[in-house]
């Protein structure tokens, strides 16, 4: 067996995007994980697909970052990146795209791993990363660590169920899987059989995301002196449910009048989010800010009274494969609220706020409406959440879980 140290650990961390720029969310999970290992003496390299104007190599944060262009010339490049492949494969030309993306992740996979002394690859989703990880592993014969998010497995289930064989056979021919929540860690035991899936999470950067921020920023910008306020935010796609907290907002007006709703994000759904905003008569009392940088978005958990996830299951079957926000606004000390679909459930197991029926505005706002009532409950429940986050979902702890599992593979070769 091969002995190793967290300090000599050499991790190729393969994925579907990473951030292009500072400010950027892409995968945004994927830099926080890589740069968690890196704190704690882990070397790490990742390959990510690239995209126009970027550097096909730099470092970030300590991290050495490897893009593979798969289109030329390169802004053909629109497979990857916002809003995300599962959305963007819908579009026919993105799907032509597949085939040159996966060679070029392969290759570029393999060229790291000769380059470098790698360790362990931990590939992030089953489809393509891991499966083309493990179809190779004859040629670059290091151990396959996958980390397991939803989609695929959601959709499998429903409407791409014709991707269920390959789901099988590359999470059973993985040396170790990992899932984000128990609602994934379900759907790849149902897919596959295997029962040695363990739940590892995404983590929680608890010293960005903290009570101890300030969201006068934010309550000035948008005049928010003597408002209520109910914050939500994430990429504007079908799953993410803003349309129903929307369609929530006129009987929690009944109740309290001064309120307003700020939903951060971009996407395909925010013509239609507006549109129904004016239908409902209820422009003065809800904010679309846009895009909201990293730097900014604590400031807003901290401007809010209550967050709320309203996450549902789309037509395709995707759904939430983690409640990652929820945690974020946790551990700013906000009580939360989320819909019980995909991983939310897991996200609020221990508590910090209220599950409510998926596509129910009425529920929403009868949770909403018992939040803004009572002080002292939201400030128990944010402080709950607070503590949860603290001991369960921090990065470090995070991390050395995942060197855990690295060791561990590497050992057993």
């Amino acid at each position: 067996m091969k002995e190793v140290k967290s300090e000599t650990l050499n991790v190729l961390i393969l994925g579907t995007g990473y951030p292009r720029f500072r400010e950027d969310f892409s995968n945004v999970y994927l830099h926080r994980l890589a740069v968690s290992l890196v704190n704690i003496g882990v070397k790490v390299r990742v390959v990510v697909p690239h995209a126009e104007g970027l550097r096909k190599e730099e470092v970030m944060d300590g991290v050495s970052v490897h893009r593979f262009q798969y289109m030329w010339p390169q802004r053909f490049q629109t497979l990857a990146y916002f809003p995300g492949i599962p959305e963007n494969i819908k579009e026919p030309f993105n799907k032509v795209q597949m085939t040159p993306f996966a060679i070029s992740m392969t290759k570029k996979m393999l060229q790291v791993i000769r380059r470098f002394e790698i360790d362990v690859v931990n590939a992030h989703w089953a489809v393509p990363p891991a499966f083309l990880s493990i179809l190779t592993k004859p040629l670059h014969r290091h151990p396959v660590l996958t980390t397991l998010y939803g989609v695929e497995l959601f959709t499998a289930k429903s409407k791409y169920s014709g991707v269920k064989p390959i789901l099988s056979w590359t999470i059973n021919n993985s040396d170790g899987v990992v899932a984000i929540s128990d609602a994934t860690r379900r759907s790849a035991l149902d897919i596959s059989g295997r029962t040695d899936v363990a739940i590892l999470p995404d983590g929680i950067d608890t010293e960005h995301f903290s009570p101890s921020n300030s969201g006068d920023e934010i309550v000035r910008r948008h005049s928010l002196h003597e408002w209520n306020v109910i914050f939500s935010c994430g990429r504007m796609v079908e799953r993410k449910g803003f349309s129903y907290l929307i369609e929530a907002m006129p009987h929690v007006l009944k109740s309290f009048k001064k309120t307003k709703l700020i939903i951060a994000g971009q996407g395909p759904e925010r013509s239609r989010l507006g549109k129904l905003v004016h239908e409902l008569g209820i422009e003065r009392n809800v904010i679309f800010p846009g895009f909201v940088t990293n730097e900014d978005l604590p400031k807003y958990y901290s401007a809010c009274d209550v967050f709320v996830l309203p996450a549902i299951i789309d037509r395709y079957g995707d759904t939430e494969g983690s409640g990652t926000i929820l945690l974020e606004a946790m551990a700013t000390g906000k009580p939360v609220i989320g819909t019980n679909v995909g991983g939310i459930p897991y996200a609020l197991r221990l508590g910090g706020g209220f599950l409510v029926d998926e596509k129910d505005p009425l529920q929403l706002a009868e949770k909403i409406v018992i939040l803004l009532d009572d002080s002292e409950l939201r400030y128990q429940l944010g402080k709950d959440g607070r503590k949860i986050v603290e001991k369960e979902f921090s990065w470090t702890k995070i991390a050395n879980r995942y060197v855990e599992r690295f060791e561990m593979l590497v050992r057993a070769t």
